[in-house]
């Protein structure tokens, strides 16, 4: 009996293993190695590539949290690409100034319009996205509460 639950226990075993190795490590498309070439112009070290993914959002987001934090560390704002999707490219760098660091590239149509990033942790973290070099939105706003009273007015519309 003890020598079935070893190898009923060896095969679970097994395969859980073989689960994790089956998942194939992310390749870099077109989107991604413009990414990448961004990021090493940057000055940052490409420690992995993570993937990507592609979403979308409305005028209504903008005031919604995740989509009002992430646009709110942006250079460019929404306005041209709400209704569209934006392809996220997602590295793991180093020489960042958060340090070692998550970091998502926007882009449109293949032309970066920016993107987030936050502190490379195995620890969860909660807070708001910095910018794509790691500023703040208080930072990039020095007045931030009046932005946002405009940025509220402009998008409850």
């Amino acid at each position: 009996m003890w020598k079935r639950i070893g190898m009923i226990l060896a095969v679970f075993l097994l395969a859980a293993c073989s689960n994790e190795s089956e998942q194939p490590t992310p390749t870099l498309g077109a989107d991604a190695k413009v990414a990448k070439a961004y990021l090493e112009e940057q000055g940052y070290e490409i420690v992995t590539y993570e993937g990507n993914r592609t979403s979308g959002f409305e005028k209504a987001d903008l005031l919604e949290l995740p989509t009002r934090s992430t646009w709110e560390v942006q250079a460019k704002p929404p306005d041209a690409y709400i209704g569209h999707d934006i392809r996220q490219e997602r590295f793991i760098v180093r020489n960042h100034p958060l340090g070692q660091a998550n970091v998502i590239v926007m882009m449109v149509d293949g032309e970066i319009i920016g993107g987030t990033s936050y502190p490379d942790s195995a620890e969860p973290l909660t807070g708001a996205s910095y910018s794509l070099d790691g500023k703040t939105a208080e930072e990039l706003h020095p007045d931030y509460m009046e932005w946002r009273n405009e940025w509220e007015a402009k998008y409850s519309e």
